[in-house]
């Protein structure tokens, strides 16, 4: 019997895999930690109730740690493995980029990596490793056959994946293949993405706490309101939209943001996992990233701002501007920053070799006007609110 063991399963992208592919009536084992007091079986019976209610027979939930040898998982579930055809799914990772959280980044995405492989090693036929695009660090361009290439890590978090890969390379014994995301956004048909509240969805709130700051200032009718009102600031309570004709924001004007949706990841990843491909890495990016311009004036507009106004500046400029933004902004300091981490995602785009996803696969869907649209109605009504300054 062929099982699907999958770690990260409870994260934005895992959860996608583990409904993938148990629609296509794969056996789905799933690891997963305690978390603080609340059991692995507990946590996984509340993200998964309905997985578990639909497929009773082929969806599993295995209580396990991968900072532990052999993952903690028993003795009894290992020998269950052993007489069954494995499909190693490591998808669990720590996302942060915080300076403080560095040690536990290198200790989830490094360390995790090593016990897991090494336990892969033992009961696996097949071993699926997602890495991350941004092992290229600051590379203008980056080949799949090429991990160190001098490239500069711009944050802790691309160096534990690149070393996590690295150890993949050189020490997973069953047969590999290492996928490389770039920024992973909500699917292409609903724009959902449930659990995710990182990356495009942290950069989009940004937009969505500065209207509900602006609009709470208005309603205290003091000074600020005054000088608001003065400049020409409107709310419509009705409709919610806000006028600001002196929001004046700028925006790197060669910039792209490399971005795939997330039913486009999860299909690639099983369509080429099923090609048997072995020991190579895989870029899953887009092959025509959209403008800056684009993602923010759409942004802007979704959160319910008009009459704003962007203007063109160079990268480096534009650079400048957002590190005295930093400074500025002492009240929400501690956010700006964490937006600002992923400044170097959306001011340049690296240009990344497709070969292997263009032999066996096909191009993500085009980000258009529409779909940015679709996401950021969904991030509005489901995940915005949930992010935390």
């Amino acid at each position: 019997m062929k099982i699907h063991l999958i770690t990260g399963a409870t994260g934005f992208v895992g959860k996608y895999l583990v409904n993938s592919l148990l629609e296509k009536e794969e056996n789905v084992w799933i690891i997963v930690r305690q978390l603080d007091n609340v059991s692995a079986r507990e946590r996984a019976e509340v993200i998964f109730e309905d997985n578990i209610s639909k497929w009773p027979k082929t969806f599993r939930i295995i209580a396990g740690d991968i900072m532990i040898e052999d993952l903690g998982i028993y003795d009894s579930v290992v020998n269950d493995l052993k007489d069954n055809e494995v499909v190693f799914w490591h998808l669990a990772a720590n996302l942060s980029f915080a300076s403080e959280n560095r040690a536990n980044v290198q200790k989830t995405n490094y360390i995790g990596t090593v016990n897991v492989v090494k336990f892969v090693n033992k009961t696996a036929k097949k071993f699926v490793h997602m890495s991350t695009a941004y092992v290229c660090g600051n590379a203008a361009s980056f080949k799949e056959d090429e991990l160190l290439k001098g490239q500069k890590f711009r944050n802790h978090y691309e160096k534990s994946k690149f070393e996590a890969e690295k150890y993949v390379r050189e020490n997973c014994k069953p047969p590999f293949v290492i996928f490389r995301p770039s920024i992973i956004i909500g699917d292409a048909y609903q724009g959902k993405a449930e659990g995710c509240t990182f990356g495009y969805y942290r950069y989009t709130f940004m937009f969505y706490f500065l209207k509900k700051q602006i609009i709470k200032a208005l309603q205290k009718n003091g000074i600020v309101a005054f000088c608001l009102r003065a400049l020409g600031t409107k709310h419509n309570q009705e409709n919610g939209l806000l006028k600001t004709p002196w929001l004046i924001i700028p925006y790197p004007k060669n910039g792209a943001v490399d971005m795939v949706t997330v039913d486009y990841i999860i299909a690639s990843m099983i369509k080429l996992y099923e090609k048997n491909l072995h020991g190579t890495a895989i870029h899953l990016t887009h092959h025509n990233p959209p403008a800056h311009r684009l993602i923010l004036h759409s942004i802007i507009y979704d959160m319910g701002f008009r009459n704003m106004k962007l203007i063109p500046v160079s990268t480096w400029m534009f650079r400048v501007m957002a590190n005295s933004s930093y400074f500025l902004a002492v009240p929400i300091r501690k956010y700006v920053k964490s937006v600002m981490w992923y400044m170097p995602y959306i001011t340049k785009a690296c240009r990344f070799d497709r070969t292997i996803i263009e032999k066996y696969g096909e191009n993500p869907p085009e980000i258009t006007r529409e779909l940015i649209e679709k996401i950021n109605s969904y991030a509005k009504e489901n995940i915005l609110e949930h992010i935390e300054i």
